[in-house]
């Protein structure tokens, strides 16, 4: 008779734990809501009549929960479409400068924007007219496999590949001084950690003496090969260009398959 009570006891003590334990299973979690927002392009240069989707990424990394509406400041430089995904397809309609944004109905602070600049007409590659040189050549020297050559040969499958370490920096030369207020940068095949971070544009007239006119921080490219625009405010001639490689993404190489210079018509 004790084995059987002492068997029941078990018994029901094992029926209770399961029990608490499957309450535990079927605990309900709150929905994921995201908490912020980003673009994927925050410097937007378009030609008139040139089109262009922009994605929103939002943090955590899921399916929007909130609703969301897109904007924009002048509606005179560009229309826009939303999109079923949150994404947003906006049309150049007139040249100017004005501000894109997105922003969650139900709190403002979740909200992202992006610099928006339409031109008449399509911006001009001045590179091949410059002399390149660094501070950092690769071990090939400038004409090797992956010198310095490689970031102005206009191939986005080679690259320039050497050491880094501060201070870091390439300069484009012109014979003459141009007015540059948009460039491109491609990034490497391979190895995201010697991507450039931050930077610095910087212009200069005699070599020596330089003014920033652009700085960018906490840049990344999302894929490998890829180039991403920049434009900034500028409208003094330089005969000098630096591209100041501030910190790169933690490797002990910097490499960069184009740099690239153009010039905006007026």
């Amino acid at each position: 008779m004790k084995t059987k009570i002492f068997n029941l006891k078990n018994i029901i003590l094992a029926t209770i734990l399961v029990g608490l334990f499957s309450c535990e299973g079927r605990r309900d979690f709150p929905d994921l809501v995201e908490t912020g927002v980003t673009l994927d392009n925050t410097d937007i240069l378009l030609i008139s009549g040139e089109t262009e989707e922009i994605k929103a990424r939002f943090v955590p990394n899921i399916f929007p929960a909130r609703d969301y509406v897109w904007e924009i400041d002048d509606p005179s430089v560009a229309d826009l479409v939303m999109n079923e995904d949150k994404s947003v397809t906006i049309t150049a309609v007139g040249a100017g400068e004005t501000v894109l944004r997105i922003v969650s109905q139900d709190q403002e602070s979740i909200s992202a924007e992006a610099q928006l600049k339409v031109i008449a007409s399509a911006p001009v590659d001045i590179t091949d007219e410059a002399v390149i040189s660094v501070n950092r050549e690769n071990g090939g020297g400038p004409e090797g496999n992956e010198g310095s050559l490689k970031l102005i040969d206009g191939d986005l499958n080679s690259k320039y590949l050497a050491g880094y370490e501060q201070p870091f920096w390439v300069n484009l030369e012109f014979e003459e001084e141009k007015v540059v207020s948009f460039y491109q940068l491609t990034s490497g095949n391979d190895a995201p950690d010697r991507d450039p971070r931050d930077w610095q544009i910087q212009g200069s007239n005699d070599g020596e003496n330089w003014e920033v006119l652009d700085e960018r921080v906490d840049q990344t490219f999302s894929g490998r090969n890829l180039t991403r625009e920049f434009y900034f405010e500028n409208e003094t001639a330089y005969t000098h260009y630096r591209f100041n490689v501030v910190n790169n993404n933690g490797g002990g190489l910097f490499q960069m398959s184009e740099w690239r210079l153009l010039s905006i018509p007026e």
